[in-house]
Order: C-alpha cells, then sequence, then structure tokens
C-alpha cells in the first residue's frame, strides 16, 4: 500500500468540516447580525468566506476515506468459514 493509497489522518475529516462551518457562520452573521468589525470590512466578508469554501472543495479533493475491505486483509479476503471482523 503506496501514501497515496492510505487513508487521511483523522484530524482531515474535521479540518474540512471546520472549513465548511467557517464559511458558513461568516456569511450567516455578515447578512443577518453582523459581529462587531464586519461591517468595516465590507465586501471582504464575501472574499474570506469564498476563501474559506475554496479551502473546503480543495481538502474534500483530497481526502480519502477508508481502502476497501479487501485491500486492508494483509493475506486477502477472508475465507467463507472465517469470521469476518
Amino acid at each position: 500500500m503506496t501514501s497515496k493509497d492510505k487513508p487521511s489522518p483523522p484530524w482531515f475529516g474535521g479540518l474540512i468540516l471546520g472549513c465548511l462551518t467557517s464559511a458558513t457562520v461568516w456569511i450567516l452573521t455578515y447578512t443577518l447580525a453582523p459581529l462587531p468589525g464586519q461591517q468595516t470590512l465590507g465586501g471582504w466578508n464575501y472574499v474570506i468566506v469564498g476563501v474559506l469554501l475554496t479551502f473546503f472543495i480543495g481538502l474534500s479533493m483530497e481526502w480519502r476515506g477508508d481502502p476497501p475491505r479487501s485491500a486492508r486483509a494483509e493475506d486477502g479476503p477472508p475465507s467463507p468459514t472465517e469470521p469476518v471482523r
């Protein structure tokens, strides 16, 4: 199994969700109830959200989940008499 085939580390999913959540909270607070300092940024708030969403999409494309069950077994697929773990 090469490093390209290995699944992503557990924290990687949290980073992806963090980018999406941050972008969502940022745009909602700016448009519905601006936090102190957000109004002074003006249109740059949309740039910040765009950057966060770009990171979200880029990270999501790099994420690799668990390999298929057959790739996880060191000695091949389980035999019919062997219990599945």
